[in-house]
């Protein structure tokens, strides 16, 4: 039954990709060529962001022409810090990047994404992109401002909200790619290390995450001085920071953003942090009071980052949404009662479940410099594996709206397009047009009205292994972390140790012999044991029977013999 309520999810999607660089997203963007370096553009076939190929700047980009007269640049740039790092020329960069700007976003996606029924977007902003660059950064100020105040106005105009995110931060805030600056791992730093710098003066905070809030209050103050709070209705003050991140320092960091936020923007905006992958990690009582009301500790749960979660079955996948993540989402912030403080928010998640995105990368870009197409490019995805996304999808907008215990605001989908079809299963639009993602309801109604709770999703899907295609696969090597071990006996069980009760409500099988719950499951739990026992028995009594039939081709003294008969007395004890 739909029942309205009167709250109203946030459900959105998140425009990665666009104003801060992503490979995996854009990856003909990031095979740069020495005539791009020089300002003489040229664009390959089916490239996203690439002008009308009527615009009078518009160059293909060949086959004949890549292998010889534009030549990618060496090494390619993997990150938009070495892609910046690319052009000597910042006129051209700034060009460059504003080609795609121009590009990538384009007005009928917004109202595609609209009839879908999303209500918000997510626009990740870099830190540079107000002009602060320090001397060792390579990066440039483009008119990536000017179009995300375009964006603003798209969005008003189609009726969708807004919500900014500081994405970046200097020395970056994780080491990942999407801060701007790639490392060797991931850790906080870069960002929140104390250097002589630092030291000078009175100086509460290292030297960058003062510079961060600088940065913070720049933006949020340009957004109310441009008049966009109409629109622009949150905003999350740091993407993502790494686990190792310093507390203390994140904490304060959070505490003098929100001000910073509330005074420049106004005190109805909605503002939400990251949880540093570890969402219990806040469930002491941080802005739990009412005053802090209009605020979301933020997690992003994605199961494709492990490869321990990759080779799950398409039940065992659903189950570990149902199960671990819906942890997560009830991890904070509740310990203490209902909070009429901090809330949950979840700003980003995908469809993607068994395929390892940064170990495909490499061959997705070598494949444009040898043929001038994306690996896979053309990658369609099989009846099977639609049809498990749609349950897929489905449990994860059900869980992370978590209409118990009620205090998740919503969610945000990344991302809401692709180049290509090698990650489709990032790719809102598409799974929109190709029907795996599901329509969405009224605001006021929750998904599970439509769809059914978590357990009921998982209960109606095939475990059909033709829906899991592992990448890469579990006798190559991977780039990825192994993950936590998978110990939860939902997940283990496929979902089967689940059963309604006479209210029909999911709950934990109880092991009984009744002959209506007597499987082949439970078959093997007792056979087995007795089998291996009985056949122990078996043979220590044969070893017995040949000791004594072989005892007189022995010559053993009597107190042997008495030896002999203590040790096949204890064997039989022990039998």
């Amino acid at each position: 039954m739909k029942t309205e309520r009167q709250k109203e999810w946030i459900r959105g999607v998140n425009i990665g990709g666009w104003l801060v660089l992503e490979r995996y997203i854009t990856p003909y963007l990031f095979v740069v060529t020495d005539c791009d370096v020089i300002g003489n553009f040229h664009y390959f076939d089916n490239q996203i962001d690439a002008p009308p190929s009527s615009d009078p700047n518009y160059k293909q980009m060949t086959i004949d022409t890549l292998h010889n007269d534009c030549k990618p640049v060496d090494p390619l740039p993997i990150d938009e810090w070495t892609l910046s790092s690319s052009f000597q020329d910042r006129d051209v960069l700034k060009r460059y990047l504003n080609v795609h700007y121009e590009n990538f976003v384009k007005k009928e996606d917004l109202v595609t994404l609209k009839e879908s029924g999303i209500t918000h977007l997510r626009v990740p902003l870099s830190h540079w992109i107000l002009g602060d660059i320090s001397d060792e950064e390579p990066y440039v100020q483009a008119d990536g401002w000017k179009y995300f105040v375009r964006i603003v106005d798209w969005a008003r105009e189609i009726g969708l909200q807004i919500y900014g995110d500081l994405h970046t931060a200097p020395g970056s805030q994780n080491s990942f790619d999407n801060s701007g600056h790639l490392g060797k791992k991931m850790t906080c730093d870069g960002w929140d290390s104390w250097d002589d710098d630092s030291m000078v003066g009175n100086s509460q905070l290292p030297r960058n995450v003062e510079r961060t809030i600088e940065i913070l209050n720049k933006i949020t103050a340009r957004i109310a001085s441009d008049g966009l709070t109409d629109v622009v209705k949150g905003f999350g003050i740091l993407n993502e920071p790494a686990g190792d991140c310093n507390m203390d320092i994140v904490r304060k960091y959070y505490d003098i953003g929100l001000d910073i936020v509330w005074n420049n923007m106004g005190r109805e905006t909605k503002v939400y942090v990251g949880d540093m992958f570890d969402s219990a990690r806040w469930n002491d009582g941080f802005w739990a009071d009412k005053s802090y009301s209009g605020t979301f500790l933020d997690s992003h749960l994605y199961q494709s980052f492990e490869s321990s979660t990759r080779a799950l079955s398409p039940k065992q996948h659903i189950a570990l949404v149902c199960q671990r993540d819906h942890v997560d989402v009830v991890d904070c912030c509740y310990n203490y009662g209902k909070p009429t403080g901090i809330g949950r928010i979840f700003t980003e998640w995908s469809a993607s479940y068994d395929q390892s995105v940064g170990d495909q990368v490499p061959t997705l870009i070598s494949g444009i410099v040898k043929n001038g197409t994306a690996d896979r490019f053309d990658r369609e995805l099989s009846q099977e594996r639609k049809d498990f996304l749609r349950n897929f999808v489905s449990a994860q907008m059900v869980s992370y709206e978590a209409v118990v215990p009620g205090e998740s605001a919503g969610w945000f989908y990344w991302n809401f397009k692709m180049e290509g079809g090698a990650f489709a299963e990032w790719d809102y639009l598409r799974g929109c047009s190709e029907g795996w993602i599901p329509p969405l309801p009224s605001p006021k109604i929750p998904m599970q009205d439509i769809v059914g709770t978590c357990y009921d999703i998982l209960a109606t899907t095939d475990d059909n292994m033709k829906a899991i295609d592992q990448i890469p696969s579990p006798s190559e090597s991977t780039s990825s972390n192994q993950g936590s071990v998978i110990d939860d006996d939902v997940v283990l069980s496929h979902g089967d140790n689940l059963v309604k009760d006479s209210q029909g409500n999911w709950e934990l099988r109880q092991k009984n012999w009744h002959r209506d719950t007597f499987t082949i499951a439970n078959v093997f739990e007792i056979i087995v044991p007795l089998a291996i026992v009985a056949c122990m028995i078996l043979y220590y009594r044969k070893r017995r029977r040949n000791y004594y039939m072989n005892i007189d081709d022995l010559e053993l003294t009597k107190e042997d013999l008495k030896h002999v008969d203590t040790a096949l007395g204890s064997l039989d004890s022990d039998v």
